[in-house]
């Protein structure tokens, strides 16, 4: 079963039919978004007076795999229906748990691209944390990222220069945000920006939770010689955010479709070089 396009319609409209321990947790996701969002497993169920396998079973009723998995389409359809009053963002946490062995193949098949490069800027976000740390083996470089974790993560391998940009924090997304992100690039110029994005379509583009998340991601690629996307399967055909950018002004995207994928096809017929990262794919011995 594949999860439905519109997660939000499609609890309210098979809330009736549910059991009732699993239409009590629809009711509670519907009524209490933010809370259902960003209350650990354990309190929800507390809340609900529920099990954690409960849980579980009323997210793979709609397709999902987890409740992780199911929390960031659910935060997606709110951000996208403006149902929720305020903005809920996808906790780190879940979106770490998602997809992260693709998100890891992505990472070390990103930073064989990179290998030659003296200086990086890296977006936040938790494939750019797997990023991070795929860095390992590579020559001392300058890394640049708004994003907090991130830079903990590249600070790991101690011999790369490690440099966060100013801003305000955004807790949820253990993020930096806001003008003093664009001031603080200055004149600076970096061989590679390195980012993801909450949503990819080959029509609509790249585009993420925030409208100042998304001018903060085209500053940080205008000021890199060349823009690599990294995105695991989770992040195509979501619904359309604020919108960061078309696919023209990508010049490599590294995925875990693979080469058959039509969505994989679609982006190449459009001139985009797109890498394949998937489990049955060899990865390239140097950069090319």
């Amino acid at each position: 079963m594949k999860p439905p396009q519109d997660i939000f319609a499609a609890i309210g409209g098979k809330r009736d039919q549910l059991s009732p321990k699993l239409a009590g947790i629809a009711s509670y996701a519907l009524e209490k978004p933010e809370q259902f969002i960003r209350n650990t497993s354990r309190e929800i169920c507390s809340e609900l007076n529920t099990s954690e396998p409960t849980l579980i079973k009323f997210c793979q009723t709609f397709g999902y795999s987890g409740l992780s998995e199911f929390r960031i389409d659910f935060a997606l359809a709110l951000a996208r229906g403006g149902v929720a009053q305020g903005f809920v963002e996808p906790l780190t946490t879940d979106r770490r748990q998602v997809n992260s062995e693709s998100k890891l193949r992505i990472a070390r098949q990103a930073a064989i691209q990179v290998s030659g490069d003296q200086s990086l800027l890296i977006d936040n976000g938790s494939t750019a944390e797997a990023f991070a740390r795929a860095l390992a083996d590579l020559p001392a470089m300058t890394v640049m990222t708004n994003g907090i974790l991130v830079a903990q993560n590249a600070m790991t391998h101690k011999r790369h220069t490690v440099m966060l940009t100013g801003g305000r924090i955004r807790p949820n997304s253990m993020s930096l945000t806001g003008p003093l992100v664009e001031s603080s690039l200055g004149q600076m110029r970096f061989d590679t920006f390195v980012m993801g994005a909450a949503s990819i379509d080959a029509t609509y583009g790249l585009s993420t939770f925030q409208e100042d998340e998304a001018q903060v991601t085209r500053r940080m690629m205008d000021a890199a010689q060349r823009v690599i996307v990294l995105a695991d399967k989770t992040k195509f055909l979501k619904p359309a955010l604020h919108r960061i950018c078309d696919m023209g002004q990508v010049d490599l995207l590294v995925t875990d479709l693979p080469p058959n994928d039509p969505k994989f096809m679609e982006l190449e017929a459009q001139g985009l070089r797109v890498i394949s990262a998937a489990q049955n794919e060899e990865l390239p011995n140097a950069r090319v």
